[in-house]
């Protein structure tokens, strides 16, 4: 039987990225995004809703927000209407994520990288980039500001792969090959046509 639900409506995409036993799925989603010098090896899920100071503040709830052993924080959306303001919105996610990780009296020395991905299904620019990568950068020398925040956006609308070459592809071309087409497969089928992507647990031997 075909799975028939898609991958990319929010309460499908929170089952599957953010449910305790499922942490394999987002670990080899945000590894083939990130593109890491070091891999994520673990992830714990946090509370999606961002922390109010006072009760005017704008409340954020994202789909799939977690964190690594090291203390990284990844913030994951899945966007099917996108409003051209929506890069704004990314911007939000991510400082929003940055800032609430310090308590009173706690140093900025215990910041750690946040990255706010941010899944498309349609176009925000007037390009053929599949994947736009953001970070705080000095214009001159190009030095990064590490450990501070970075802003992923995949336009899932600009994937147009197919059945016939994404075994052939890249990881993260073959996610978006999953999370736009997986309920036209059976899980079988995914598992024969993808069988090096980290979207279940697969038996130790």
């Amino acid at each position: 039987m075909k799975i028939g639900i898609r991958a990319w409506i929010d309460f499908a995409f929170r089952k599957i990225f953010s449910k305790p036993g499922n942490e394999i799925c987002l670990i080899s989603l945000l590894n083939a995004i990130l593109d890491l010098p070091n891999p994520i090896d673990s992830v714990e899920f946090m509370n999606p809703f961002s922390y109010k100071e006072f009760e005017q503040d704008k409340l954020v709830c994202v789909d799939v927000k977690a964190t690594d052993r090291s203390g990284r924080v990844f913030i994951v959306e899945v966007q099917i209407v996108v409003h051209p303001s929506f890069a704004k919105r990314a911007v939000y996610y991510a400082c929003k994520g940055y800032s609430d990780q310090l308590q009173s009296g706690q140093g900025y020395s215990k910041l750690k990288a946040t990255y706010c991905v941010c899944l498309l299904m349609r176009e925000l620019w007037d390009d053929a980039m599949l994947h736009h990568h953001f970070q705080l950068v000095e214009r001159a020398t190009g030095e990064v500001l590490g450990d501070s925040i970075e802003i992923h956006l995949v336009e899932l609308s600009k994937y147009n792969g197919s059945e016939e070459t994404v075994t052939h592809s890249s990881v993260l071309e073959q996610w978006c090959y999953w999370i736009k087409y997986s309920s036209e497969h059976t899980a079988e089928e995914l598992q024969a046509l993808l069988p090096g992507l980290a979207f279940f647990e697969r038996p130790k031997s």
